[in-house]
């Protein structure tokens, strides 16, 4: 599971966007080539933004691979990929840009997680949720230490989004065939979809007091 391809590749739309937002609003904005899975990859896009900017200021954690499906048709090597692109990733980017901080003496951490493993417990995403609760305790660790250090930490916990967004229509899938037909057929049946229906009549109604 790669969770970034080069820039001319799959995110070749998004970094002409950002071209265009900057030539368009007169601004100083850069993309820089980043895949969280390569602490190679980590440590060469932070060097590249260290060498064009003399600093760094922020650190945004906001990566991450959503799955959907009964937590025991996902395979243990799948669980390993899941928390590997949600917690692992984080411990990638920050070996790579905290000494820069820690020498400056200041910065700001930022921790983006997911606020439905803390307010509820939906099952068919739970090996998702468990990691972000991963990442979420890493975040609080983190916060503790650097605090010292002078560098501030932000964890944000937004609600779920069905629309604005790809998180759903890229979410994993469980590789054991077999065992999520018995979930598809059996009690469990037509969970998913109650749950999809559940977000957009929340996403609604929230729409609608705004």
């Amino acid at each position: 599971m790669r969770r970034c391809v080069r820039l001319a590749g799959r995110n070749a739309k998004q970094v002409e966007a950002a071209r265009k937002f900057a030539a368009e609003k007169n601004v100083d904005l850069r993309t820089a080539e980043l895949d969280v899975s390569s602490q190679e990859s980590a440590d060469r896009a932070v060097q590249q933004v260290l060498a064009a900017a003399g600093r760094l200021d922020i650190i945004i954690h906001n990566a991450g691979h959503m799955v959907f499906g009964p937590a025991e048709a996902f395979t243990p090597e799948q669980l390993a990929e899941i928390y590997d692109a949600n917690v692992l990733s984080t411990q990638r980017v920050n070996r790579a840009a905290l000494p820069i901080l820690r020498k400056q003496g200041s910065g700001l951490v930022i921790w983006v997680g997911v606020a439905v493993h803390v307010v509820a417990h939906l099952p068919t995403s739970r090996p998702y949720f468990a990691a972000k609760a991963g990442m979420d305790a890493m975040a609080v660790s983190y916060a503790g230490e650097l605090a010292r250090w002078k560098i501030e930490s932000t964890i944000i916990v937004p609600g779920a989004f069905t629309s604005g967004t790809n998180h759903f229509a890229n979410a994993g899938k469980p590789s054991d065939a077999s065992r999520l037909n018995e979930y598809s057929s059996g009690p469990t049946a037509k969970l998913g979809e109650e749950i999809m229906q559940g977000f957009r009549t929340h996403s609604d109604s929230r729409r609608r007091r705004c």
